[in-house]
């Protein structure tokens, strides 16, 4: 079972200190998004990622009324001060305002502490369209302003703390209770 995941930070990670990037009206006018799932249960979702998301390889953590959190296909890796750094990609069932135009996607670096169970923004990238097209803001963060975990961002760090513990690889849906949105 994927878990569903309450309302994301999504925003609050893009929006903060952005510096805005114009897409081209051409290139944003031949991206059609894709509606949302007709329910929100883990077999429509599944569903929806399957039929609408590219990129091979990544791992759907969890998801809610706003979109879905996958694990990037390269796995975690631990670093020499302890901490484990990954990707986190997210994909909106429909888009959200930024200070900076509408975002639908969107990938951030995360520094993870374990020990902690908390994590830090490193860098940050929101996209207009699905599947991360279409850049319109990018962000870098600090490795040392660690935040602790909202929502399903419990889950998520779990998940990348999990990964880096048994020394195996995300290689398909997260297994956990979650809590509803």
């Amino acid at each position: 079972m994927v878990t569903p995941m309450a309302r994301t930070r999504f925003p609050a990670l893009c929006a903060a200190a952005m510096a805005g990037l114009a897409v081209s009206a051409a290139r944003a006018a031949e991206v059609k998004d894709p509606a949302p799932p007709a329910m929100l249960d883990e077999k429509s979702v599944a569903a929806w990622v399957a039929e609408n998301l590219k990129g091979e390889g990544w791992v759907l953590v969890n998801f809610d009324a706003e979109g879905v959190r996958l694990a990037t296909p390269n796995g975690v890796s631990l670093m020499s001060d302890g901490l484990v750094e990954t990707d986190i990609r997210h994909e909106l069932f429909t888009p959200i305002q930024l200070s900076v135009g509408a975002a639908r996607s969107g990938l951030a670096h995360w520094a993870v502490d374990c020990a902690q169970k908390r994590f830090a923004v490193v860098r940050s990238i929101a996209y207009s369209h699905n599947n991360l097209v279409g850049e319109v803001a990018r962000r870098k963060g600090d490795r040392r302003l660690f935040q602790e975990p909202v929502a399903s961002e419990v889950d998520t760090l779990d998940a990348v703390c999990e990964a880096i513990r048994t020394g195996h690889r995300l290689d398909g849906p997260v297994v956990k209770p979650g809590k509803a949105s």
